[in-house]
Order: structure tokens, then sequence, then C-alpha cells
């Protein structure tokens, strides 16, 4: 059954910013509507019995644990991920966000396509692993001009060599790349089984900072449905082909993290009709 997941970090924006306890705001976010955060490895490693706490004190579960690699350059698959792989079995994580590395800004062609290879195959390594600790693998189109996997033919590659791998569609870094996310969706969707519901705005509201895509635009955030990409649609094709797993709101740079959340979450419930 479809369900709203955000994530952990917002949940420290929103203490921060108002002044309360992460607990307090994720229990706020559990209120809402919000059933689950994806919490990074860089949040729970060495944390787990405290973020198993504050995940348990708020009646939420735990989605997904995104993690970094290098498995371009660094081919120890096990000892990169072993830790990351024990984190999400102790927290009932289902899945992990795989981002197997980056390129180097001087390196060759021939030296990405070779990095882009071992990554493949760390992945393939990784999801073996994976199965024993019950968890799967997902990778989106990640916001980095430096990452293999930042277009939607980028992802499409290594789930068509990665059989382990499923699509985290995220809606808002496709833009980044320069591509249409409807276009995205039509090459991608057979292969999704994660949501990351992300919005951009072509103008600044609250001082926000910009990413910058790749053909120079400035891309502020927004609050899901805030918008200027064509959410409504992407939703309803996401519902039409049968899609029922976790949307995860994303806002990363709000300055109003709380206000974003709360009407994130009251868009995504009247898209889903929950």
């Amino acid at each position: 059954m479809a369900r709203i997941a955000t994530f952990y970090d917002h949940m420290l924006d929103i203490a921060r910013q108002e002044g309360m306890f992460p607990v307090d705001a994720m229990k706020l976010a559990r209120e809402l509507g919000v059933e689950a955060l994806e919490a990074s490895a860089n949040n729970v490693l060495g944390r787990e019995d405290e973020v198993g706490q504050e995940l348990a004190m708020a009646d939420l579960e735990i989605a997904t644990i995104p993690a970094y690699f290098d498995f371009g350059r660094d081919g120890d698959v096990e000892k990169q991920s072993t830790p990351v792989l024990e984190a999400a079995q102790y927290l009932g994580a289902p899945k992990l966000l795989v981002i197997p590395g980056f390129f180097g800004e001087g390196d060759s062609p021939e030296e990405r396509e070779a990095q882009t290879v071992r990554m493949e195959e760390g992945i393939n390594r990784l999801a073996d692993l994976a199965l024993n600790y019950g968890v799967s693998l997902v990778m989106e189109d990640f916001d980095n001009r430096l990452a293999p996997f930042s277009t939607a033919a980028g992802v499409q590659r290594f789930l068509d060599r990665c059989p382990g791998l499923s699509c985290a569609f995220d809606t808002g870094n496709f833009r980044y790349a320069g591509e249409d996310v409807r276009e995205a969706y039509r090459l991608l969707r057979e292969g999704i089984g994660h949501v990351h519901l992300k919005d951009r705005a072509y103008a600044q509201s609250n001082g926000e900072g910009a990413t910058v895509a790749v053909d120079g635009v400035a891309l502020y955030p927004a609050p899901v449905g805030g918008g200027d990409l064509p959410l409504e649609e992407v939703v309803a094709l996401l519902k039409r082909d049968g899609y029922d797993g976790t949307y995860t709101i994303e806002h990363y740079g709000s300055h109003k993290a709380l206000e974003y959340l709360k009407r994130s979450v009251e868009w995504v419930k009247r898209q889903l009709e929950l």
C-alpha cells in the first residue's frame, strides 16, 4: 500500500529551525501523515541504537538508507558495505539507496568507462551480500554531473547490468540533467521500485539557495506540488501503472522545512487519495 516518507535530515532541519528536539520533529511528521524516514548511512552509523529509539518513540519506520560508496576506485565491496548492511538489518530498513561513486574532474573518457564498469561490478557484489541481510538495492538519478547515473540513460545502463537493482525515481533530478521527467518516466517505468517526490522552482523564495542545472538554469527548493515540475502528471502515471510503494518527500535546502513538509504531505495525500 502506498505510504508517505520523508528524510531524517529534514527532521534535523525542522528541529533546528523551530527550536525543538529531533524526536519531537519526528512525532510531528508522524501526526501529519508521514509513516517512514530515509536516513543516510552518515546519520545512522554509530548511532543505530539512538536512531532506533527515535523511530520507535515517533512510531515511524525506516524506508531506505542512502549510502555512498567508492566502487569505481575501491574494489573491497565487503569492507565498504558491511557496516551499512548491518545497520540496515538492525533498524529494519528494507532497502539501500546505492550511490556507487563519482568521477574525478580530470578523468578521461576511458577512465570514466572503466570506473563505471567497476561500479556495476561492485553493485552486483553488494546485491549478493545484501540478500543475507534481507535488503534490496535501489539507485536514483543523482543530481551531480560527475555521477554516471545522473541521467535517465545512465540509470538505465545500471539497471540493465545489475539484476539486483531497481530505480529510485527522483522526480526533481532529471531536470538537473536537462531532461524532461515525463520522458525519463517512459524509459524507466518498468524498473521503478521506489520514488522520491522532489519539486523544483525557477524562482527563489525565502532566500533559499539554488542548485544550478547542467544547462545553467537555477533550480530552487519547493514543496512537492508547489514548484514548476509536472508532478501531478507524474504521480498519475505512477498510479496508472500500478506503483503502490513509498513516496518520499524531499526538499533539501528549504529555509522553512516544516511549512514545506506540511504543504507537501497535504498535496501527496490529495494525489494518492489517502
